[in-house]
Order: structure tokens, then C-alpha cells, then sequence
């Protein structure tokens, strides 16, 4: 017999930022995702040159990281995310999930709910 698989929710998954941030003078936000894995590598950069690669976030995406604190689910944050942006962010759900999966996918983010414990 096969095992079924569990599904999972996005929407109850909370997650949680791996990754430090900036903000711009714009007011948006920049991830900063390190260049090299290894730390060594990182002390091998030229001192003008920055050990960070700067992921842009539009408005809508500075929202979402700035609502990632660990504590609120997904769709606690798509609910806080469509009163401020209301129509502008339809289909929010499936937006959310999407780039939620994106960050996951890029390491920007994980979920506590898999986090090893």
C-alpha cells in the first residue's frame, strides 16, 4: 500500500524570514542574500564590494516581508494585505501563495511548521 500524502494548506503555514533586509530610500525593502555560502569566501571580496546581492521588493512585496514576523499565518497576512491594498491585490490568495513559494523556493523564507525541532 501507498502512503497518501498530507495536503498542505499554505494559508495555515506560518512563515518565518531567513534573511536580513534594508530599507531604501524609497521606502521599499531590499533582502540582502549573501553572495557566497561560505564565509571564507565572503573575506575574498574586493573592500568596495558588497557581500550582499540586493533582492528588490515592489510596494505590495515590502508589505508581505514587513508582515512575516514568525507569528502570523499566511492568511492572516493575506487578510491585513487585501484591507490594505484592496482590489489592487486580486486574487490575493493565489498571489500570496505564489510568492510565498517563491521566497520559500529561494530561501528568502521558510515555514515553522517544517522547521526542524
Amino acid at each position: 500500500m501507498k502512503k497518501q500524502k498530507e495536503q498542505i494548506n499554505m494559508l495555515e503555514l506560518t512563515p518565518i524570514q531567513l534573511l536580513n533586509s534594508e530599507y531604501r530610500e524609497d521606502g521599499q525593502i531590499d533582502v540582502l542574500v549573501p553572495r557566497f555560502k561560505i564565509s571564507f569566501l565572503q573575506k575574498m571580496l574586493p573592500k568596495n564590494r558588497s557581500p550582499y546581492i540586493r533582492a528588490n521588493l515592489d510596494e505590495i512585496g515590502t508589505a508581505t516581508w514587513e508582515l512575516i514576523d514568525g507569528k502570523r499565518t499566511v492568511s492572516e497576512i493575506a487578510t491585513m494585505l487585501e484591507k490594505k491594498f484592496q482590489e489592487n491585490i486580486a486574487p490575493i490568495e493565489q498571489r500570496l501563495a505564489t510568492f510565498m513559494q517563491s521566497l520559500n523556493a529561494n530561501k528568502f523564507i521558510t515555514f515553522i511548521e517544517f522547521m526542524e525541532k
